[in-house]
């Protein structure tokens, strides 16, 4: 089965689990979105939906008003995470608010209510301060080290490395690297076809080198599988013989920085790492882009950090320049 497919499946799978619990208009409200939605975007508005409905805990949705949604959204403010209060993002608020408001179109427009009561929510407006973080070539081979100071089987070290290695060299996103099937593989033409985001398929054409390294994944794998005599075609997969989780993957880059780092940083991380030494091995913000997949150079070039610091180098000219 397409790994793409897949996923959706099991994503619409935990949207069904979900909804038996919901009252029938979300459920209504999920089959108008389905079509135009991604199975990721529907499964997310289903959740700020469930939220908020055990919040109000109100019987009828006509009894919802701006209030409520207002009490809401100053509730979730603040998250408690292992005992420390934290702030949450900005970005996790505007997405409940976004949800929230197609819900409540939604049924406006399908007179369950008669008004819109988020027509009188203030919308927040503060951005999220993204930490910038540069790695260096340096680091990379500090975190693939790692693996092999690892005190796991030669089977699993060997897909973690392939794992990691993977996300350096192509900068793909940790979903679609997940859903890599056995089949997407050109060996002769050293060639991965893969769909990513918003159905993009996308190529990528590997090394020499990368391909024996994918390579001594793949016959670990198979030799794993055929002991236990099953079939599957998902290439990269868990100690339960199925394909891995985008969240395995990410608890694996988590572990290997830490260990090479001493911080833990996100596949998304290792992604934008890829654009900044490409970047700045290239000076090609339109190669980069290309590279990456993006579909705008604005957004390849949030991506972009940078090794030396213009702040510090711009203070120390100025300090030099007046005598200092």
């Amino acid at each position: 089965m397409n790994g793409r497919l897949e996923h959706e499946l099991q994503i619409n799978q935990k949207i069904e689990t979900m909804l038996l619990k919901l009252p029938d208009n979300v459920r209504q409200f999920y089959n108008n979105i389905r079509v135009s939605k991604s199975p990721k975007t529907c499964i997310e508005y289903i959740r700020y939906i469930q939220n908020f409905i055990e919040y109000s805990r109100k019987d009828y949705i006509e009894e919802i008003t701006d209030i409520d949604i207002q009490e809401y959204l100053n509730s979730i403010q603040y998250i408690n995470k292992n005992g420390e209060i934290k702030k949450a993002s900005a970005a996790y608020t505007k997405a409940a608010c976004s949800a929230l408001n197609q819900y409540f179109k939604y049924l406006y427009k399908r007179r369950i209510i008669n008004g819109n009561p988020m027509d009188l929510i203030d919308r927040p407006m503060r951005k999220d301060s993204v930490k910038r973080i540069f790695l260096s070539m340096n680091d990379l081979n500090k975190i693939l080290k790692e693996v092999g100071n690892d005190n796991i089987a030669d089977i699993w070290k060997a897909r973690n490395y392939t794992i990691l290695h993977l996300f350096m060299v192509t900068g793909m996103r940790n979903t679609a690297l997940s859903e890599i099937n056995v089949t997407d593989f050109d060996w002769k033409k050293r060639k991965l076809t893969i769909i990513d985001k918003r159905d993009k398929e996308q190529v990528y054409i590997f090394s020499p080198g990368t391909k024996k390294i994918l390579m001594k994944w793949l016959k670990y794998r198979d030799q794993y599988l055929e002991s236990f005599k099953i079939k599957e075609d998902a290439f990269f997969i868990s100690a339960k013989k199925n394909r891995i989780s985008p969240r395995t993957i990410y608890d694996i880059v988590q572990k290997y920085s830490k260990a090479a780092l001493g911080y833990e940083i996100s596949p998304h991380k290792l992604r934008a790492a890829f654009v900044s030494l490409y970047y700045k091995k290239t000076k090609d913000i339109e190669a980069t882009k290309e590279a990456v997949g993006h579909s705008s150079i604005s957004t390849t070039s949030l991506y972009i950090t940078r090794s030396d610091n213009p702040r510090k180098k711009a203070a120390t000219y100025m300090s030099k320049s007046l005598g200092a």
